[in-house]
């Protein structure tokens, strides 16, 4: 029979399980429903590479540039290994950042529980499951979240360590007073495992990530202390971990002597700490800073978790340890930042959010010891905003990572094999590959410049011998190349010496996701492919004939319709023409509409008269069309002043075909 004691610890650790459990469901959820980025595509470049070569931190970028990583091996070994369980995947190459931040509640629970109180330690856990900043990071492959997992479970360890020592040096010191010739036998095997496990776990989180090493200043104050009581077990430990850290430290300071990517800039403290805090208790918003009034309430707990422990003597240590473990990493970070730039967004210090998290719980327990209602409240409204950011990451169109894959996949299913695909960044090849072996992409691509070169006219010419070579161009103009490069210029080039057939710009985050399709090869034609049919129809007051159309082709799924328009100048156009095609039913309603020009950057004033002129055309028809007749109508209007050009025959608009859809 279960006793009254039981119940409650019985209670508290089914409530932890829910947590967790819920902490997983918000973390795989849609978790492979948006495209790997820039970023993730170099993480999927190491998980490919062995052991040896990711422990060089060499990222070979094409046509075979060595290049040194700016992040240490921990994160990519370990992926390495998921992706030869799991495949590779986006949702397999994301689930080791799932389970790291899954791993942080019960954490947050466990160094609450330590330092503060259970109810502390389980609101902690609430704010690390609920948290959309932690969840975002668990949704992406990179080395985030196992960082922040790695420094709460090093300052955890080693107070633990110290909790053990502590009682040790009070017993052996009371021994000594009552009875000197007493020899107090401790287990030092249970303790060397805890100093042991601290170790392995702080090594792990230095080679996570390189800001890792702004936690050791606050670990190092903790063992100082340490030493006062214990000089001889904490100053063994010390001296152990500094030589084992000592080859990732010298490796650090290599790195701080190395150029960073020009978006790390120097940023005020002020600034950083009110992004930090934004993005902590709210979420990060493209405006960076979240509005006051959603991060008051949590920094209104914060405040007071502080200042009630620090006045509580039995929590005040425990406050000291998670104020020190919050601040000193923050400040160490922005004091660096004065010699070579270490942050560029709340990631690069989200192993400060453990100690964050735990003030603005003991903040709330403090209160609810108080006022119920208003901690209720102040519960209620944290936890509320939380919930209303996870809904706006989830639904926000506008919070879509760039979307690589779609711009990928789209081109490989469009590109043929005598076309090229032209990619300006070289970073971004590793995933634009993975995108386009997957779906099916036959045509070559190319990257120019050919990394690392920065020379402009190189660049142009090797576009120019790619365009008259190919039959067409798909330029990935996004994401585009940074660090001096004038990316924008082979793009502007193109507008103006090669005709564009089309171009599309997809959902991005960061560093976009675009593509520009050109052709060097005009669609000037003496005559018409024989499987056109012939049309004759006149708009004379601009000389505008159509003379013919290709057999028009339906999608099987009723969603695109594709045809070919032939036009005819007898004599040179002086002005430009807009193209208004109509597919309509017999009742005269609508069912497809496309309106503009026929290129976009070929104006008819450049026709050459008396030559045929093919006009593509690809129109979207919308869901649940129904079989049946069709018309495919024309009309044809004045660019500048919308004037309607008549027909032969005073008609304003033509029928072109007719359509039977099946």
């Amino acid at each position: 029979m279960m006793t009254d004691r039981a119940r409650p610890v019985n209670r508290k650790w089914w409530l932890l399980a829910a947590l967790t459990l819920i902490a997983f469901t918000l973390r795989v959820y849609q978790l492979d429903g948006q495209s790997l980025w820039s970023d993730e595509g170099l993480s999927l470049y190491r998980s490919r590479l062995t052991l040896s070569e990711n422990l060089s931190n060499i990222i070979v970028v094409p046509p075979g540039v060595p290049t040194q990583d700016t992040n240490p091996p921990l994160y990519f070994i370990l992926l390495s290994g998921a992706r030869a369980l799991l495949g590779e995947s986006e949702y397999a190459l994301r689930f080791l950042s799932v389970a790291a931040g899954v791993l942080l509640a019960p954490l947050l629970y466990v160094m609450g529980r330590r330092l503060f109180s259970t109810q502390a330690g389980m609101l902690a856990a609430v704010f690390g499951t609920f948290s959309p900043f932690l969840v975002w990071y668990s949704q992406e492959a990179r080395m985030y979240t196992l960082l922040a997992a790695l420094s709460l479970a090093s300052v955890y360890l080693l107070l633990r360590a110290l909790d053990f020592l502590t009682p040790r040096l009070a017993a052996e010191s009371e021994a000594a007073r009552s009875a000197p010739q007493v020899v107090v036998r401790h287990d030092w095997k249970h303790d060397w495992l805890i100093w042991a496990a601290w170790i392995v776990v702080t090594l792990a989180m230095l080679a996570s990530h390189f800001n890792a090493f702004f936690v050791l200043p606050v670990e190092g104050g903790i063992l100082l202390l340490a030493l006062l009581r214990a000089r001889r077990q904490a100053l063994i430990t010390v001296l152990l971990l500094l030589a084992l850290a000592s080859p990732l430290m010298v490796y650090a300071l290599s790195r701080a002597q190395t150029m960073l990517d020009p978006v790390f800039r120097f940023r005020p403290l002020d600034s950083i700490a009110q992004e930090v805090w934004s993005a902590f208790l709210v979420g990060a918003p493209h405006e960076i800073f979240q509005p006051w009034w959603a991060v008051l309430p949590g920094l209104a707990l914060l405040v007071v978790g502080t200042i009630g422990g620090m006045i509580d003597k039995t929590r005040r240590a425990a406050t000291l340890s998670a104020v020190a473990y919050l601040f000193v990493p923050l400040l160490a970070l922005y004091g660096a930042t004065y010699v070579l730039p270490v942050y560029i967004g709340p990631r690069h210090v989200i192993f400060i959010l453990p100690p964050f998290y735990l003030l603005v719980a003991w903040g709330f327990a403090l209160i609810w010891k108080r006022k119920r209602i208003v901690g209720l409240a102040a519960l209620t409204v944290v936890v509320s905003l939380m919930l209303w950011w996870l809904v706006v990451q989830f639904t926000d169109p506008s919070y879509l990572k760039d979307d690589i894959r779609s711009a990928t996949c789209t081109i490989a299913a469009q590109a043929k094999p005598d076309d090229v695909v032209v990619l300006n960044d070289a970073i971004s090849s590793f995933l634009f590959d993975y995108y386009y072996t997957r779906c099916g992409g036959v045509a070559p691509w190319k990257i120019i410049p050919t990394y690392p070169s920065l020379d402009f006219d190189e660049a142009l010419r090797q576009f120019q011998i790619e365009a008259d070579a190919a039959n067409r161009v798909w330029y990935l103009t996004q994401p585009r190349r940074t660090g001096g490069f004038d990316s924008q210029g082979l793009d502007e080039w193109a507008r103006g010496h090669l005709l564009r057939l089309g171009h599309q710009t997809f959902p991005s985050l960061w560093l976009g996701a675009a593509y520009q399709l050109y052709t060097a090869h005009f669609p000037i034609l003496q005559a018409m492919p024989p499987a056109a049919a012939a049309r004759d129809l006149v708009w004379p007051s601009a000389g505008l004939h159509l003379v013919g159309i290709d057999p028009i082709t339906v999608a099987a799924s009723r969603a695109q319709m594709r045809t070919n328009l032939y036009w005819q100048l007898d004599r040179p156009a002086s002005y430009n023409f807009d193209f208004t095609l109509r597919l309509v039913d017999d009742t005269g309603a609508e069912w497809g509409l496309l309106i503009g020009p026929a290129f976009d950057n070929w104006s008819p004033r450049q026709w050459p008269a008396g030559k045929i002129i093919q006009h593509s055309i690809d129109m979207s028809l919308p869901h649940g069309l129904p079989p049946g007749d069709y018309a495919l109508r024309v009309k044809v209007s004045r660019r500048r002043t919308g004037e309607v050009l008549l027909a032969a025959g005073g008609s304003e608009e033509v029928e072109v075909a007719r359509v039977k859809i099946e």
